[in-house]
């Protein structure tokens, strides 16, 4: 079994599970907590990789970002879900990044589901939720 890296277990979980209870209360994520995960991300990948993994981080985070404005333009996920989604890439390899993907796709699916039907007629579902459970799910798979 590989070694979780502390700063995973000592920010990146701690953070996102703060964004999917604040999404979950508030239906917001805070500018302030998805800029502090991307600096979190930025910064771990230049000290324990180099400044390239971290421009490679932000790059594919820009990425990741972009691919999910079609479903934030559809109403899909709210601006905060694609910033949470973005900046929690920043901090994956591609086969990490693969992981959560489809981990977030998952959890989401799920949640969205169960979240319908116990409150019929929402219009906004936590989604952060779902990227805080595979965000946890890619820590300890990878």
């Amino acid at each position: 079994m590989n070694s979780v890296p502390f700063i995973q277990l000592s920010v990146l979980i701690p953070s996102v599970f703060l964004a999917a209870v604040l999404d979950w209360k508030s239906r917001r994520i805070p500018n302030l907590l998805t800029a502090f995960i991307a600096i979190a991300g930025i910064t771990y990948l230049a000290i324990e990789h180099s400044a390239a993994s971290a421009l490679g981080g932000v790059t594919q985070g820009a990425i990741v970002g972009l691919a999910c404005m079609p479903i934030y333009v559809l109403r899909g996920m709210s601006a905060g879900d694609v910033k949470l989604i973005s900046v929690t890439s920043i901090w994956w390899t591609v086969s990490e990044l693969l992981i959560a993907i489809a981990s977030t796709a998952i959890a989401g699916a799920i949640l969205a589901l169960i979240y319908i039907c116990v409150n019929r007629g929402a219009t906004h579902v936590p989604y952060a939720i779902a990227i805080a459970t595979s965000t946890v799910a890619t820590v300890f798979a990878a």
